[in-house]
This record gives structure tokens, sequence and C-alpha cells, in this order.
């Protein structure tokens, strides 16, 4: 009966990969252009910001924020981007598609150079509070302070070629706390690092959302036992995560056109070597068609795993790029590893 149902898992496999093509139009065998607008601030944000005196604190969060989601995204290595100004991106992008389209025009060249964008990225921010509360010691004349920071973000996602804005729009929300302790009195005061590493990790966990959206981890080979994922660490990926694997189909509901995505889990696999761009992982369980072109996903963290009682890395597998005691790589100095 496994063996019935492992064969007919496999055939489901090979008829829905070919079938899995984006409703957005992705390109094949090479990078989308996209671009980045400037981000955007809700008027209330502002406003609630003056009221309670934090409009610097805004402006600190806007200004780490925006330039630190460019670096985010370009490090995940899967977009191509050009760099726009967000008034009339759109409309712009549509314009220079146009006039590069025409051979004849003089400026043609000129402006083919930054056209063919596929998608608009236009950041925003929804939510922003930065609250305190303060116990003065008077008996040492010092005082102490609580301090929490909000901050709610999104990326509201164009499609440059119709104009129409993607139904999923990827939004984070995080929450940092800071605690200053027996500061005298006069003296105490917020820290800026709070605020960048706030920003940070919000463009970081942005940039996966839009990543995972578009263009979500895939299975590159399989090898037996393992397999080559296409993202790593910069993609939210993790020595001893647990992913699940899923062959997907993109249907089209008749009524309203609207594309809905089919996904069919067919294994699971543990992280097992990792570096910043791509994976390796070790199937786990039933293998029900694992193939290449697989969507690959986090099931499961390591830490959330450790925390069940499931085993720790294997310290053997080091991660790409990890160095020895003499600087060297593993395997590359004169007493390669030898895997047990």
């Amino acid at each position: 009966m496994r063996m019935v149902l492992r064969s007919c898992m496999a055939v489901l496999a090979l008829l829905l990969l070919p079938l899995s093509v984006s409703a957005a139009g992705l390109s094949t065998g090479e990078k989308d252009t996209i671009f980045i607008g400037s981000l955007d601030v809700q008027p209330s944000v502002i406003e609630m910001a003056e009221k309670k005196r934090r409009k610097v604190e805004l402006k600190r969060v806007v200004d780490s924020l925006e330039s630190q989601f460019v670096s985010a995204l370009n490090a995940t290595r899967v977009f191509q981007l050009v760099e726009r100004q967000r008034k009339g991106d759109v409309e712009l992008e549509q314009g220079f598609a146009a006039v590069a389209a025409d051979p004849n025009d003089k400026n043609a060249a000129q402006a083919g150079k930054m056209a063919g964008a596929k998608f608009a990225f236009l950041p925003h921010i929804d939510g922003f509070e930065d609250t305190s509360e303060t116990v003065e010691h008077l008996a040492i004349g010092r005082v102490s302070m609580s301090r929490k920071l909000f901050l709610s973000a999104g990326v509201q996602i164009v499609d440059t070629t119709t104009g129409k804005l993607l139904p999923d729009s990827p939004s984070v929300q995080l929450t940092k706390t800071e605690e200053i302790e027996n500061v005298r009195a006069g003296q105490l005061s917020g820290s800026d690092e709070i605020i960048v590493v706030l920003a940070r990790e919000m463009a970081k966990k942005l940039s996966q959302e839009v990543v995972a959206l578009l263009r979500p981890a895939k299975v590159l080979t399989v090898t037996g036992k393992q397999i080559l994922v296409n993202r790593g660490s910069e993609a939210g990926f993790g020595k001893g995560d647990l992913v699940e694997l899923y062959v997907v189909q993109n249907v089209k509901d008749e009524d309203t056109g609207e594309i809905f995505r089919n996904e069919v889990p067919v294994g699971q696999a543990v992280i097992s070597r990792i570096d910043k761009n791509q994976s390796y992982a070790t199937i786990s369980g039933d293998d029900l068609g694992i193939t290449k072109g697989c969507v690959v996903r986090v099931m499961k963290t390591a830490a959330g795993r450790a925390a069940e009682g499931a085993p720790p890395p294997d310290a053997t597998r080091p991660d790409f790029g990890t160095k020895g005691e003499n600087g060297t790589t593993p395997g590359s100095s004169e007493k390669p590893l030898k895997w047990q």
C-alpha cells in the first residue's frame, strides 16, 4: 500500500511541476528587475509621534529602515534592484518601457537602461510607539528606565506591467525593549542603538517575506537523501531547521480569475549545512515524490526542535565558509575532512 501511495505521489509531483507558473508573470532563468520606492509613513503615525514628542525617534527609524531595506533585499541576491523615487513610480516605469520599445526614439537607449522593472516595492510604516517608564532611587540619587519600541511596517507590491497591486502584501510587527539602570539624574536618555537594531531586524524580515512571496525557496537537486536548496541564512533558514517540501500547482478560479496555489506536501528534511545563499538538507521520513523544483518552507526552527528534545545539528558537517584553526576552510588543508 505504501509503495502504491509513494508511486502515485511521485507521478503527481511530475504532473504538477510543469504547471507551476507564477500568477505575477515572473521570469524564468534570470533575475526579475525591481525598484523600491521611498519609505512612506502614514500621517496618523507622524501626528502621534509629534503629540508624544517622539518625532526625532520616528525620523531615525525611517532613515535607518529605508537604507537597511534596500541592503537586506539586495543581500538576498534574488532580484536585480534599480533605484527610483516613489512619486509616479508605476507610471514612470510604464513610460520608460514604452519609450524603450521605440527603436526610432533617440532617447530609447538611455531609457532602456532603466526600463524593464517588473515590480515596484512600496514600503510603508503604519505603526510606531516609543514608550518608557522611569523609577527614581532617591536614596542614591539615581534613576532607571524601562523602554519599549514598537514598529509595524509593510510592503505593497505593484506589477508594473499591468499597474495592479498584488493582493498579498507582506506586513511585519516588531517590539524591542531596553533597560537602563542606575543612571545619574539628568543623564537618562534612550540609546540610538536600539532604533538601528529595530530597523535592521524589520528590514531583514520584510525582505524575507517579499522573497518568500514572489520567489519561494526551492529544491535545486536531489542526491539520495540529500537535497540542495537555493536559499540560506539571508532568507531566514538556519542549521538544524526542519523544512517541509511541496509540489505546487497554480489553479485559476474561473469565476473571479484569481490564482490560487495548490500545495501538496511530499516530505520533510533537516538542514545540515548552510551559508548565506544556499542550504543542504537531509530528507527525514517518507519521500513521497521530492524532486527538483519543490517549494521549501521552514516548519520548525532548530531552537523549537531542541525544545522538543530533537538532537542538535551534526557538528561533523560544518557550514560553508567555516574557518578551521589554521584559517582554512574545511577540506582545503593538507588533511581534508572525512565525513562520518
